[in-house]
Formats: structure tokens, C-alpha cells, sequence
């Protein structure tokens, strides 16, 4: 049965409605500082954010642990979150993004902070994600409710792997237990960059060794193009090969290359050249803590929706 086992986890972090000072780290700059510091405060971005959260406000350690999310729950929190009234202006995170990368260049780069790097990453990958995860097939239907099913664009990874996945989506900043449902109104978590990184989550599993049959499909087209074409328009600072969530991208890339053909990406900007080296322009943002907009919950959210059919 599909669920919203995944998004229970992930949504998690989207519940802090406070500042959340331990997602600061210390020992960076204080321009750093002080910037994340302000992120944390800032309500711009809730256009992008609100609709993530509200989307999935029924899962989560904060919502009702004795209820169990449906399939009917996955296709309404989809339809809730691709709605055109739902849509976010790529612009507003790209200038973020810029003000993000000049405050904290030397933490992204030369005096590389992992925790400002995981912010950076969390807010870079919120709009591709997005369009990835409200992507549909020929058919008209979300591409996330075909994962793991015949001729769907992903794996479908065994029932223990998955729960596995699940309970190890993201971790308390705070050093709490994590991967339980709970009922706080407030917790400061972070994702587990370690699962993400592992299990392509922010491609919604597509991964280099897939035949085909799975690699060369309308939905997985959908899926890489969401983030090369974002990537064209808004380079990764620090170069894809650093991000602890798209580090898989280039193997992924040049499989697509090599299994499906050259033309199979055509009509999508293929910014190969941002792949691996750090293309170091004024693009980087983030929001260093669980506060007003959620970026981070929000990410971790979306996420969610791209593996909630599979469970």
C-alpha cells in the first residue's frame, strides 16, 4: 500500500516554528554567521516553502502517531503541492542563493564548514526537486507514483531497504532520538545527507547501474532535466562533486549519456560543465535552521513525495 511512511520522517523538520540557534554552527566566520543568523528570521521564502509544509501537515513527528497515512493521502498531498497556485519563484531562492554564497564563500569552499555546506544544499535543491517531484508521464500521471512499478522510471528497492530508508532520513541537531514519530510541537532536526547521498533520494532513486528500460524513460528525462536545466540558469558554487545531496549527479549524467544516447537529454540545458568543478558565481543561499519558512523541512518534505508511492 503506498503511504506517507517516508514524508512522516521527513516532514519533521518542517515543524519548527521557532528559531532553532543549534542549526548555526559555530566556529565560522561572522559575516557567515550573521547571515544564516538572519535567514533564520526570514520570511521571504515562505511562497516557496508553506506549500511543501502544508502539503504534508499531516505527517510527521507532530502529527497523530496512531494514524497511518494512506494512498489517497500521497496523491492529495501531491495535487496539494503541484497546484498552480502552489508554485514558487526559483528567483527569490537564486537571489538568496547569491547572498548566501558571498557571505559564506570561504565555508563553502576553502574553509569547507559540512553544515553550512548541507544548508547550501538544502535550499539549492528545493526547486528542481520540486518540478521533479510533480513531473507526470505520457500518461498524465506523477512520474513518483510509477517508482518500482513495471516500466517505471526507478528501482523498486526491497521492503527492508525501504523502511531502512525511512527511518534514517534525517537526525536531531540536538542529539535526540530521531527516527521515531513524535508528537513535540517543535524539534530541530537536519537531513541524514548520508542517506540522501546513498540512495540518489533527490533523484528519486534513479541511479547510474539502471538498465535502460529504467534509465531512458519519459519520467527519468523529466527528473535529470528538472536539475540540469536549474543548474544552467543558477551554477552550484562550491561544483556538484562537493554537494553531500547531488554528488551522484555527474555519474548519473554520463550514464544517461552513455546508455541512452546523446539526444536523449536534447531540449534540455546541459550544463555539463557545473557537474564536477565549481562554477563560482554569486548563486548561494540557504536557511541554516527550522524556523519561519522551513526551508530545510521543506526540502526533506519533498523528498518524501518522491518515495511515498513506494511504501
Amino acid at each position: 500500500m503506498k503511504s506517507l511512511a517516508v514524508v512522516a520522517a521527513l516532514v519533521s523538520v518542517a515543524l519548527a516554528q521557532s528559531a532553532s540557534p543549534a542549526l548555526i554552527p559555530t566556529g565560522i566566520s561572522s559575516g557567515c554567521s550573521s547571515f544564516l543568523t538572519s535567514l533564520n528570521q526570514d520570511s521571504s521564502l515562505s511562497n516557496c516553502t508553506t506549500p511543501i509544509i502544508q502539503a504534508t501537515s499531516a505527517f510527521g513527528p507532530g502529527a497523530n502517531s496512531s494514524s497511518t497515512p494512506s494512498s489517497s493521502d500521497v496523491s492529495s498531498a501531491l495535487d496539494s503541492l503541484c497546484s498552480s497556485s502552489s508554485t514558487c519563484d526559483s528567483s527569490t531562492i537564486r537571489s538568496k542563493l547569491a547572498d548566501f554564497y558571498s557571505a559564506c564563500s570561504a565555508e563553502l569552499t576553502s574553509n569547507l564548514n559540512q553544515d553550512v555546506l548541507r544548508t547550501y544544499d538544502v535550499l539549492y535543491s528545493l526547486p528542481p526537486l520540486s518540478e521533479a517531484i510533480c513531473a507526470k508521464d505520457d500518461s498524465g500521471e506523477y512520474c513518483v507514483s510509477d517508482l518500482g512499478s513495471a516500466g517505471g522510471s526507478s528501482p523498486a528497492p526491497s521492503q527492508s531497504t525501504l523502511v531502512s530508508i525511512a527511518q534514517n532520513l534525517w537526525s536531531a541537531a540536538s542529539g535526540a532520538s530521531s527516527n521515531t514519530r513524535r508528537d513535540q510541537a517543535s524539534i530541530a532536526v537536519v537531513p541524514n545527507v548520508t542517506t540522501y547521498e546513498a540512495n540518489n533520494i533527490v533523484f528519486l532513486f534513479l541511479n547510474p547501474s539502471l538498465p535502460s528500460a529504467q534509465l531512458c524513460t519519459p519520467c527519468a528525462r523529466s527528473i535529470i532535466t528538472s536539475y540540469i536545466s536549474f543548474e544552467s540558469s543558477t551554477p552550484y558554487g562550491p561544483g556538484l562533486g562537493s554537494s553531500q545531496l547531488l554528488g551522484g549527479q555527474s555519474a548519473l549524467y554520463q550514464a544517461v549519456q552513455t546508455t541512452c544516447g546523446a539526444s536523449f537529454l536534447s531540449g534540455a540545458v546541459q550544463a555539463a560543465g557545473g557537474l564536477s568543478g565549481g562554477i563560482l558565481k554569486s548563486n548561494g543561499a540557504a536557511r541554516t535552521s527550522l524556523g519561519n519558512s522551513g526551508v530545510v523541512g521543506t526540502v526533506v518534505a519533498a523528498a518524501a513525495l518522491g518515495v511515498a508511492a513506494l511504501l
